[in-house]
């Protein structure tokens, strides 16, 4: 709306004229046919055609109540006639549209898992449509105003302005792609007032979870200063610091996990008894053979706190574990020592053990004593 149009909705002057040519006009009368039969004065005449084309227009309405408030009966529709303000409208057909072209352009690719998404602006603008802070939510007589209710209308011209600034500030095809400059993506949102959306902007473009530092240094971008390119140094020596540390931590697994095979290779008996007692003395006690937490039935050995070998292989028997072991440090030799590296070793070795036969008889455990005369006696 503006101010020619304010001026005229607000006019309590040419309201009274706007009520009874309202209602000529609902009894089948032309606009101009109803203006002269109301005799209105040439004074407020621009202001009662304003008024009678946003009447007309379907997104408001004069005043019935006393002293140019809004009855009960209009109370009930006012949250419909904001909804066909025409800003509102044309907000809606726009976010509509900036929604198709932000799906394209994400089409085929997932979103990670605890990645932030931006918001959906034709959900917002939807809900613009009826969102109405400012009216009551029961009827009060004489409390909404005509006055009142052009603020209404004004905070959602507000509110469509606020969202189309965002939409104007993703339009670009750059600003949605991950390889781009950021220093210059977060500069467009600080043009555009966006920088509220810096967290959320910077998950979803760059697919990925905000962990607590990350969001601690786009805060100190947001909120204190901090040149966007010093931020990206930190971020790229953190995420260094962790595939470092993370290459250290899957290189001794790795090791213990050789170290176990090296045990147990050339084992003569499977019983879990004797199997114990060879990892206890041979790995000085950092061995251990034990049921698995997952399941009970389940055989697993830890190698170092809180870490086991064979959790998630369900091996029933001590040939499946040995053999599984054995096979875990034979691929691990071609894999990264990285934890997807891990669990690709951990479902070949699996495959590996499945394909194994048990042999039918444990010799090594055998407990059969040889036959003494006692035996020939009962004979």
């Amino acid at each position: 709306m503006d101010t020619t149009l304010i001026a005229a909705l607000t006019n309590r002057g040419a309201m009274p004229f706007a009520r009874k040519v309202a209602r000529d006009m609902r009894q089948g009368a032309s606009l101009d046919d109803a203006i002269a039969s109301r005799s209105v004065p040439a004074g407020v005449l621009v202001d009662v055609r304003l008024i009678m084309f946003a009447v007309q227009a379907g997104w408001f309405e004069v005043p019935a109540g006393p002293d140019l408030t809004f009855s009960k009966a209009q109370h009930s529709r006012l949250t419909a006639l904001s909804s066909r303000a025409p800003w509102l409208g044309e907000l809606v057909d726009e976010a509509a549209a900036f929604e198709a072209m932000r799906a394209d352009r994400a089409h085929g690719r997932a979103r990670a898992f605890g990645a932030k998404a931006l918001p959906n602006f034709h959900s917002s603008a939807t809900a613009a449509m009826t969102r109405l802070s400012r009216l009551p939510r029961d009827h009060v007589a004489g409390e909404i105003t005509l006055e009142l209710w052009v603020q209404i209308l004004l905070d959602t011209q507000s509110v469509a302005k606020y969202i189309r600034a965002q939409m104007d500030c993703f339009r670009p095809a750059w600003m949605w792609e991950s390889a781009y400059s950021l220093t210059e993506q977060i500069e467009r949102l600080r043009e555009h007032d966006c920088m509220h959306l810096l967290l959320d902007y910077v998950s979803a473009t760059r697919n990925r979870y905000i962990d607590s530092f990350e969001r601690k240094l786009l805060e100190d971008v947001q909120y204190r200063g901090m040149n966007p390119s010093e931020y990206e140094q930190c971020w790229a020596a953190e995420e260094m610091r962790r595939v470092n540390e993370q290459q250290a931590h899957w290189k001794e697994v790795f090791g213990l996990v050789r170290r176990l095979a090296a045990v147990l290779d050339g084992v003569k008996t499977y019983h879990q008894g004797t199997l114990t007692k060879r990892l206890r003395k041979e790995s000085n006690g950092a061995f251990r053979l034990q049921r698995s937490d997952l399941d009970r039935e389940a055989l697993v050995v830890e190698v170092k706190l809180n870490y086991c070998v064979g959790q998630s292989a369900n091996l029933q028997t001590g040939f499946e574990l040995v053999n599984y072991c054995l096979a875990l440090a034979d691929e691990i030799e071609v894999e990264p020592p990285t934890f997807s590296g891990y669990l690709s070793a951990c479902d070949r070795a699996k495959a590996r053990v499945a394909n194994l036969v048990t042999p039918p008889l444990d010799t090594a455990c055998s407990t059969r004593r040889p036959p003494d005369d006692f035996d020939e006696a009962a004979a």
